[in-house]
């Protein structure tokens, strides 16, 4: 509750009214009752105006497109926009806006044309970007709500809509060498990627990459330890592996993204893997909150107490593993279905890389609010009853000390899990809110890099404990004994081994023996014949 607050408090600190290009001047528009401006039948009440110093002369500006929906012209109405040997500029002509009103190509935001009145649209005036646009000839069309989009084949995604901001329509006089004129209805988008949004990509794909390798540690620290090898650590390595694959995937992705080296199907590949690993994620930390919750409830002789390590952990396997794949297997369903675009279809291929927008409140952040509002009924249920166990254990006897001591490491178990409840769930509650508030792009850029340094975070809360320290002094030290064991045994020779060696050296010395006793009997032998001769 205090990061919400704090969160309001920022937005209300640093609103501004609107940006610059959703207003019109109002230094022609009537000033009536209540401070209230009237221009060309529009009326703007204060809370839509606000003053500025242009050219050390204050003016008022009113906020036309808060206050309806508009879209951009590139020239003022009855101009024209003339492109002439590199240079761009406004000049009287047939305007095609003009003449024909909005007889355009208006259409939903998921194709179907409809037809808007001239009440319903307003019209602002100025080319986007500075000027720096590219002439786009293919398939375009604007939005009910202002926005444009325009068709690109070769680009991540296919179709890039774009805001009243970065694109205009007009027509378009282009003077030719050879004095000859092309007169079209086009549109100037700025198509180059801006560098605040590859700064983007590279500050979150990098705090990836270092939530990967913390993440990977910690998986090793609990793999290497027994102790840790339990119910709950093998729970927590495999939620913890499951965010590594989302992860990886993820910065894989943007960093592909930044070098522009990526194509529709790899995105499509790497949207569906990273949406699977999220989801099995957090089903993983469900899985968690259930089970210390389960084990304060006291519901002894169950079906699933009475389950092995094994059978427990592969029930609980069957559950986070196999709804993510039913929800996987229903987007992707969906997005190759062939039906017809809807607000209920996933549109990954229209809208490039992961889901956005709609799709991804309705197949992304819904299953992952429902689990944690679950979760935070877990924890409540099990703060209950261990208040209850609290009353009615307030003093322990000495034989009940095993009990006791098995309560308090249920206990910081539970306090564990909250640290990642808290860590895993307030990230994305933020998350989803950042979807209704896209415009705070600079605040949401703490949060995203906090997001995805969760493995840092999740490193901190369950491998930087005394308990974690004292069980790897502990490991090292059999370690460093089992190294000098097995060099004390190189040294040592066994008994069967010395036995063989007694048994080669009796038979040498038997054999010397023999040749001792033989040689003086050739001697004497030797003796006798001599004396005979």
């Amino acid at each position: 509750m205090i990061i919400l607050f704090l969160v309001q408090l920022f937005f209300v600190a640093s609103a501004k009214l609107c940006d610059d290009w959703k207003s019109v001047d109002l230094s022609d528009a009537k000033l009536i009752h209540d401070g209230t401006f009237v221009k060309n039948g529009t009326r703007f009440p204060p809370d839509y105006v606000y003053s500025k110093n242009v050219s050390g002369v204050p003016k008022h500006f009113g906020c036309l497109c808060d206050l309806k929906k508009c879209f951009r012209k590139c020239c003022p109405l009855g101009e024209v926009f003339l492109k002439r040997n590199g240079t761009k500029s406004c000049i009287k002509g047939y305007d095609v806006l003009q003449v024909k009103g909005l007889n355009v190509s208006f259409m939903t935001e998921y194709k179907r044309t409809i037809n808007l009145t001239d009440g319903e649209l307003q019209l602002i005036h100025g080319v986007p970007c500075n000027g720096d646009v590219f002439l786009e000839f293919n398939m375009w069309f604007v939005q009910e709500d202002g926005r444009l989009y325009t068709e690109m084949q070769q680009n991540i995604p296919p179709w890039l809509l774009k805001t009243q901001d970065k694109y205009c329509v007009d027509t378009f006089i282009i003077e030719n060498e050879d004095g000859s004129q092309t007169t079209s209805f086009d549109a100037l988008v700025c198509l180059a990627q801006t560098k605040e949004e590859k700064q983007n990509y590279e500050v979150s794909s990098s705090c990836m990459i270092i939530s990967c390798v913390f993440i990977l540690a910690t998986v090793g620290v609990y793999g290497w330890l027994p102790e840790l090898r339990n119910l709950h650590g093998r729970v927590l390595m495999t939620y913890l592996m499951c965010l590594f694959v989302a992860f990886a995937c993820l910065a894989t992705m943007q960093i592909l993204l930044i070098v522009d080296n990526i194509s529709i199907n790899l995105c499509i590949g790497s949207t569906i893997v990273i949406y699977f690993s999220l989801q099995s994620a957090f089903f993983w930390l469900n899985v968690m909150c259930f089970d210390i919750w389960w084990t304060f409830s006291g519901k002894r002789g169950m079906t699933i107490e009475k389950l092995s390590l094994r059978a427990k952990f592969c029930a609980y396997a069957l559950y986070a593993f196999g709804i993510p794949t039913l929800l996987t297997a229903i987007m992707v369903s969906l997005e190759f279905s062939g039906l017809p675009p809807n607000p209920f279809l996933p549109m990954i291929r229209r809208q490039g890389c992961f889901l956005s927008g709609r799709s991804r409140l309705l197949y992304l952040y819904a299953p992952i609010i429902l689990l944690w509002f679950a979760n935070l009924l877990f924890f409540i249920l099990t703060a209950v009853k261990i208040t209850q166990i609290k009353r009615q254990t307030s003093v322990l006897k000495s034989r009940e000390s095993a009990t006791h001591d098995r309560q308090n490491s249920e206990r910081q178990r539970l306090l564990l899990y909250v640290k990642l409840f808290l860590v895993m769930g307030i990230n994305w509650l933020l998350e989803v809110i950042s979807t209704f508030y896209p415009e705070a792009n600079k605040f949401w850029c703490f949060t995203d890099a906090y997001n995805v340094l969760t493995g840092l975070i999740i490193f901190i809360i369950f491998v930087c404990k005394r308990k974690i320290f004292r069980l790897m002094k502990k490991r090292i030290k059999e370690s460093i004994e089992r190294r000098k064991g097995s060099m004390g045994s190189m040294m040592h020779v066994s008994p069967r081994i010395q036995l063989h060696k007694n048994l080669r050296e009796y038979k040498q010395r038997d054999s010397l023996d023999t040749i001792r006793t033989c040689c003086p009997d050739s001697d004497s032998n030797k003796d006798v014949n001599t004396t005979n001769l």
